[in-house]
C-alpha cells in the first residue's frame, strides 16, 4: 500500500509541473523567458538514491509515458530521457546517498543536463530553431534558477516523506 504512495506523489508533482509552467510566463522587451519545472523528474532522482532505483526506473517508464501522451509532442522523449537519467544517477550519485549536498547538486545538474537533452532532441528533428545564445539567456538559465528553488523546497519535504514511508523491502540493500 505504501508504494501507491509513490505513485501519487509523482502524479501530483507532474500536475504542479503544468500548473507552475502556466503560472509563471513572462517577457522581458517583447522577448519570451521560459521557466519549466522540472519537480517530476527530480522527484524520481531522489527517489533513486534513497530508494531502490527499480522503484525509480518503474515510476519513470509510466510517468515518462504519461508525460508524452499528454504533451504529445514526440512519444518516447520523456520516457527514454527519464529512464536513462534514472539510471544515469544509480550509476554516478548512488556512493553519495548519505552526503545531501552531493545529492542535492546531482539533482540540480542533471535537471539542468535534461533541459538540454530535450532541446537537443528537438533542434536535431528540426522543431525547433536553436539558437544557442538565446537557448542559454532565455531558458536555460531561467529553468536552471525556478528548479533551484523548488529543489529548495521540495528536497528537504521529498525526503521526510520517503523517511515516512520506509518499508524494508524498498530500501537500499
Amino acid at each position: 500500500m505504501r508504494a501507491f504512495y509513490y505513485f501519487l506523489i509523482g502524479a501530483v508533482l507532474f500536475y504542479l509541473d503544468s500548473l507552475i509552467a502556466l503560472v509563471i510566463p513572462m517577457q522581458i522587451g517583447g522577448r519570451g523567458i521560459i521557466f519549466v519545472p522540472h519537480l517530476l523528474l527530480m522527484y524520481l532522482l531522489i527517489i533513486t538514491i534513497y530508494k531502490k532505483p527499480s522503484i525509480a526506473v518503474v515510476l519513470a517508464i509510466i510517468f515518462g509515458l504519461t508525460t508524452d501522451l499528454y504533451y504529445g509532442t514526440i512519444y518516447g522523449l520523456n520516457t527514454f530521457g527519464y529512464l536513462l537519467f534514472v539510471i544515469l544517477m544509480d550509476f554516478f550519485f548512488k556512493v553519495y546517498y548519505r552526503d545531501h549536498t552531493m545529492v542535492f547538486i546531482g539533482v540540480w545538474l542533471f535537471t539542468i543536463i535534461f533541459e538540454i537533452y530535450q532541446a537537443l532532441i528537438y533542434g536535431l528533428l528540426g522543431l525547433i530553431k536553436f539558437n544557442l545564445w538565446d537557448f542559454l539567456l532565455f531558458r536555460l538559465l531561467p529553468t536552471a534558477f525556478v528548479n533551484l528553488l523548488l529543489l529548495l523546497i521540495v528536497f528537504s519535504l521529498i525526503k521526510k516523506l520517503i523517511k515516512k514511508l520506509d518499508l524494508p523491502i524498498d530500501r537500499k540493500a
